[in-house]
């Protein structure tokens, strides 16, 4: 008996329109009728959201407002301008998906101009006029219409379970540590305030400068802080609802979406798709030990899509990219790779992803280099790689030196640092210096590689006929490539160089279910038994991977610091990979018994080990099962060592400053340091955060200047000597040893007309311990407005 992995007809059309009168006639469901599949998993992704939101503090006004917003102004006139840049209508879900980056792209340099203008709301104008276009010239009608066919469930399925089970993931690492509530607020992760702050900065017409910092360059990968601007503006929704809770949502249902499309253009098949989305959550890294579920995550892609929303956005413009490169390649040469549309497309996005994460655009570039390469090695002509690579390299030439002031941020070419900072690293060589012992570096670095790469050996299935030599294929492969070899070449004081781990999984597992899917090709009958030896093989993996954390790996160092030998550490891996050798060997013995092709048996092979990955991310997630059903509080959490790092009343007295001052009032403060750290932690941003006003000197972290103070570990991150010292004393001053003079002049040379007073704080001096205090005489020289807890704010005397 055999079984065909194939798709109907239907399901590997496309470009074309309804396949068969039958699909056509089943477009919508008729109201009174039940939804068809693809709609209720649309309805079920946004009841897990609501809820999810609601749950975590969301408001139901908020949630509306955004919806509307993201709908309306975002989503459906984005839709309309994809599908008439492409000429036809797709399917409904990937039109949506597509269309919502081409409305992301839209409104960045709309809203940007409206700022410039001071007319915020402005930004409403090319959605309005979008829409209007649409349903007034009657050559653009048609595009409201869907091409008549539905996705098949699996497809809706997989885009709907998959964002949902990020959502959670998120909800439960993310939203329960970080409240929305007082004062729990003030334990928010240390880098959501420096996001509101620059979400405060594009909402209003003032120079382009560093928020905590008036006067220093803006040098960051900003675009996404424009987008959560015009989102604030048109909802109404308080850019710290936006950061900690809604603004990802949308791009992480679209970038999933995407990559079933992405997929299906490869393949004209849609259950690759699905295993891809599979892959890039559930098998990004293989843990064989059992006292810890993340001693080696650096490639982990879900795990920083709400603290780096400029991942998220960046990653959604790569894969929307990706996918018009892919219909370049495909169209057919001469005429049809000369249309202008596809370029101009595929131009903008890149550009968008530049000023989206600095990350991407080099790692594009080295996909299309190895793509390039490869063309030439078989004495081919360059292709659309060549002019693909000019478009990315003046981006990148463009974001160095406009977007990033020619700064590197403090990354750095310093080999397998990133190990160190690992669970297993600081449990083998203590805490991180700047030491290297090359051994045991080499050996953690390998065995952190090869848990990054047992979930995806599906890749063997492109050495087949067909993808081995399609370009779309190399510059995936060359962009994830790129990514893990940076992870492991470049260091950064926080971690950076993780995000380029980070951005390379979503395509290793698109490459591993593309690889699966040349190994079963779609119009060829598969054996049942295959099934048999496949399903007896993942079992294997499963069991496998359970019984390897349950023995040699169950055991722990015996302190966190220093507690395990490199022999301790890479025990489990090292058996865990030999028995995934016997096991795949067993496997492809079982498969040639039971009389299968060469593909087939490669493929039960693939698939027993692929499950030894997938069944390491179920068990390391499994801590979310475990507190959805425990009936524990998951919400407004404190978690273990939490400091709460703001001063009482610090975003009721923010707000209220921002609700009677004026954008382009600058602001002074003695606070430079987080509370309830000292030496000086200098990543103090919630003043510039909850006022959307500059401020002349609040933290320093995380500029240009700070950076440059030290190296890797000099701990630059967070306790930077701050670079004009000078001003420091002088701004301190006017709020510990206030004179009139001194008050006048300080707010006269540096435009300042409110002082922001915090009584007691950090001595600003990473090198030394204790507190200074503010002086009450400051209120004989400034008139108090406004008092909230331990935050005083005084308005500057004319």
């Amino acid at each position: 008996m055999t079984a065909e992995v194939t798709d109907t007809p239907r399901n590997r059309t496309e470009e074309t329109g309804p396949a068969t009168a039958e699909v056509a006639g089943r477009r919508r469901f008729p109201f009174g009728s039940l939804p068809s599949p693809g709609w209720l998993a649309l309805i079920f992704a946004l009841a897990v959201t609501a809820v999810t939101m609601s749950y975590y503090g969301v408001g139901e006004r908020a949630q509306l407002a955004f919806a509307a917003y993201s709908l309306g102004c975002v989503t459906l006139p984005g839709t309309l301008i994809w599908r008439a840049l492409q000429g036809r209508s797709g399917y409904l879900p990937l039109d949506a998906a597509f269309g919502t980056a081409a409305g992301f792209a839209v409104e960045l340099p709309v809203y940007m101009l409206a700022r410039q203008a001071d007319l915020p709301y402005a930004v409403l104008t090319w959605p309005i006029l979008t829409v209007v276009a649409f349903a007034a010239v009657p050559r653009l009608r048609r595009f409201w219409r869907g091409n008549g066919e539905r996705m098949p469930a699996g497809a809706s399925w997989s885009a709907a379970l998959g964002t949902s089970f990020i959502l959670i993931s998120g909800a439960l690492t993310v939203f329960r540590w970080n409240s929305l509530k007082a004062p729990n607020s003030a334990v928010m992760h240390v880098d959501f305030p420096f996001q509101f702050a620059l979400v405060g900065e594009f909402k209003h017409d003032v120079p382009l400068n560093t928020p905590w910092v008036a006067g220093v360059e803006l040098v960051y990968h900003w675009y996404v802080y424009a987008h959560g601007a015009a989102a604030s503006w048109i909802s109404g929704v308080e850019p710290q609802v936006l950061i900690m809770r809604l603004l990802p949502v949308p791009m992480i249902a679209a970038f999933l979406l995407a990559v079933i499309g992405l997929v299906h253009r490869i393949t004209g098949r849609w259950w690759p798709g699905n295993v891809a989305i599979l892959l890039m959550i559930a098998a990004a890294v293989t843990v064989p030990s059992g006292w810890s579920d993340k001693p080696m995550d650096a490639i982990v892609f879900i795990d920083n899509l709400w603290v780096s929303p400029t991942q998220t956005f960046a990653a959604f413009f790569a894969i929307v990219a990706i996918h018009v490169l892919c219909g370049i390649f495909q169209a057919p040469e001469g005429a049809g790779r000369r249309r202008p549309v596809p370029w101009i497309v595929l131009a903008v996005l890149i550009g968008a992803m530049a000023g989206a994460k600095a990350t991407f655009v080099p790692m594009l570039i080295c996909g299309l280099l190895l793509a390039l390469a490869l063309r030439l090695i078989q004495r081919k002509r360059p292709g659309p790689e060549l002019p693909a690579l000019l478009i990315s390299l003046g981006w990148l030439a463009f974001a160095q030196l406009i977007l990033y002031g020619s700064g590197s941020q403090g990354t750095e070419v310093n080999p397998l640092q990133t190990v160190k900072y690992s669970v297993l690293g600081r449990a083998v060589m203590g805490t991180q210096n700047a030491l290297n012992d090359w051994g045991t570096l080499a050996a953690l670095t390998g065995i952190s590689l090869g848990a990054c790469l047992v979930g995806w050996v599906g890749m063997a299935g492109l050495l087949r006929r067909g993808l081995r030599t399609d370009p779309i294929v190399h510059v995936m492969l060359g962009f994830a490539v790129s990514g893990l070899g940076a992870l492991y070449i470049l260091a950064h004081p926080g971690m950076s160089q993780t995000y380029f781990g980070r951005s390379a999984t979503p395509y290793l597992g698109i490459l591993a279910a593309l690889g699966l899917a040349a190994l079963l090709p779609a119009g060829r009958p598969v054996p049942r038994r295959f099934f048999a030896v496949a399903g007896l093989g993942a079992a294997g993996g499963a069991a496998v991977l359970l019984v390897v954390r349950a023995t040699v790996g169950e055991q722990g160092p015996a302190v966190p610091l220093a507690g395990f030998t490199v022999e301790q550490a890479t025990r489990p891996y090292l058996v865990l990979l030999a028995a995934i050798a016997g096991l795949a060997a067993l496997v492809a013995v079982a498969a040639r018994l039971a009389a299968l092709g060469r593909a087939q048996v490669v493929a039960a092979a693939a698939i027993a080990v692929t499950a030894v990955a997938v069944t390491s991310g179920v068990v390391t997630n499994r801590g979310i099962g475990e507190a959805l059903i425990s009936g524990d509080q998951q919400r407004d959490l404190v978690n273990e060592g939490g400091v709460f790092a703001m001063p009482r009343g610090a975003i009721k007295a923010s707000r209220w400053l921002r609700a009677n001052s004026h954008p382009r009032d600058r602001v002074a403060t003695n606070s430079h340091c987080r509370q309830g750290f000292s030496p000086c932690d200098s990543r103090d941003f919630w003043l510039a955060a909850f006022s959307e006003r500059q401020v002349v000197l609040e933290g320093w972290s995380y500029t240009e200047p700070a950076f440059s103070t030290g190296g890797l570990y000099d701990r630059t991150l967070y306790r930077s000597v701050f670079w004009d010292q000078a001003l420091l004393e002088r701004n301190d001053q006017v709020f510990t040893d206030p004179t009139a003079e001194r008050v006048r002049s300080f707010t006269a040379e540096h435009g300042v007309r409110w002082l922001v007073a915090v009584g007691t704080t950090p001595v600003p001096d990473p090198g030394r311990k204790g507190e200074v205090w503010a002086s009450r005489e400051l209120a004989q020289f400034a008139t108090e407005r406004y008092r909230a807890g331990d935050v005083t704010v005084y308005e500057v005397r004319a």
